[in-house]
């Protein structure tokens, strides 16, 4: 007899253990109607902020990609006078090493050496102020895109070759094959002169660029301006745009050089760091807005539910049983109400974000008019990332699991005489 007791009495603890999730569950089905529309309102504010979200980031994706690939590059390697005052003769010496040590980091796919000046760009008789830009055609074609927007003739091949900016080209009446002429000045004050070929017209879309910059070689610009060995910039291309900082920090250590300012694109690009990080806060606004106005409706569910089974409470508490099992029980039916109502909505999300992945949003033709100055594509695409999966059901536990619990506190206080009198 105590041996089947004692056998009795082991099968059931593990039974009573989960005896508050058992009636937890089944307390939430006695009501069905205002579990589903409980739930269902759970799943309408993670599938709204998973969506929203989603598309939020993939945004940004783009904007950082198409802002850092048109022309700053991920990271960028300068003298730190240069940065400051922006003067010609703050260069970099002995670039081709800095290059070789730059291209041996790991996590660098390819790097771009520049030479830039300010010059006077004459075509017979018209003269208008340029940035000349020396660059190495084939190593901006790997780091950079916007040596692709050439819309009329070719990239710059020969030691002769110049490629004009299409306003700039329109304002000196140059045609592809005709002549410019580059007058400034050298590092050592001397006068700077290239006669140059134009072979090209370049079109970004960005009118400061099409307005003022000529393309020309890196080792014609560095002859003429009298520059040996020295570049102004190097931009730098990384394997995935995320990790710049942290190639950005490897950098310093192998440069190792104080006279150099090592910087990844949120500093080159400060405005569209900000311009992120405003539209980031502006948009977690709405998401708390509609995940508290959800989390205000559990509430108002569990009120409901506490007030209603005012004498089932007072029962469980005549027949001994403490307040913080009955809190423990409601607790239980909120996480049920949020798992049902988080699973929905992560299902529908994820499906919807799955197939926008592929198909994209097409923004209209207005958009692509202004995509190429605001750094926006034609046809907008979601992203998929834990921070967009894990943001709003985590939000709606925290927010469910407290809209349960304030209800509930009022049953610590409930007298079971009271309570099995209750209507």
């Amino acid at each position: 007899m105590a041996e089947a007791a004692l056998s009795f009495a082991e099968t059931a603890r593990p039974s009573a253990r989960f005896l508050s999730i058992r009636i937890g569950w089944r307390n939430l089905w006695r009501n069905r109607r205002r579990t589903w529309l409980t739930a269902g309102g759970i799943a309408f504010a993670i599938l709204l902020v998973v969506l929203t979200m989603s598309f939020q980031l993939g945004m940004y994706d783009v904007m950082e990609e198409n802002a850092t690939s048109l022309m700053a590059g991920h990271a960028q390697v300068q003298s730190a006078a240069y940065v400051d005052d922006n003067r010609f003769e703050d260069t970099v010496p002995n670039a081709l090493s800095v290059r070789r040590r730059i291209e041996s980091t790991p996590g660098v796919i390819a790097v771009a050496p520049r030479v830039e000046a300010f010059a006077l760009v004459s075509v017979d008789e018209r003269s208008f102020g340029a940035q000349v830009l020396g660059i190495d055609m084939a190593a901006e074609d790997r780091t950079t895109r916007f040596t692709r927007m050439i819309k009329q003739g070719r990239g710059i091949e020969g030691p002769a070759d110049a490629v004009l900016g299409s306003m700039l080209a329109r304002n000196l009446g140059a045609d592809i094959g005709g002549e410019v002429v580059v007058l400034g000045s050298g590092k050592e004050g001397g006068v700077a002169a290239l006669v140059l070929n134009v072979v090209g017209i370049l079109e970004t879309g960005m009118a400061d660029l099409d307005r003022g910059v000529m393309l020309a070689p890196i080792a014609a610009v560095q002859e003429g301006f009298y520059l040996d060995d020295e570049v102004h910039s190097f931009a730098i291309r990384v394997a995935d745009i995320d990790t710049s900082a942290a190639v950005v920090a490897r950098l310093r250590e192998i440069l190792d050089d104080d006279a150099l300012r090592i910087r990844d694109w949120r500093q080159v690009l400060p405005e569209l760091q900000q311009a992120i990080e405003l539209d980031r806060a502006s948009g977690q606004i709405m998401y708390w807005i509609i995940m508290m106005l959800v989390v205000f409706s559990v509430v108002n569910s569990f009120i409901m539910t506490v007030f209603e089974r005012t004498r089932e409470f007072g029962m469980l508490r005549a027949i001994g049983m403490r307040p913080a099992k009955i809190v423990l029980m409601v607790l239980w039916e909120a996480f049920f109400l949020w798992l049902i109502g988080a699973a929905i909505g992560l299902v529908i999300a994820s499906a919807i974000v799955g197939w926008l992945v592929e198909v994209g949003i097409y923004l209209g033709e207005a958009m692509e008019g202004y995509g190429t100055q605001f750094y926006m594509p034609a046809r907008l695409h979601p992203a998929f990332s834990v921070e967009a999966l894990v943001t709003a059901p985590v939000v709606m536990f925290i927010g469910t699991q407290i809209g349960a619990l304030l209800p509930s506190l009022r049953i610590r206080h409930l007298r079971p005489v009271e309570a099995l009198r209750a209507e």
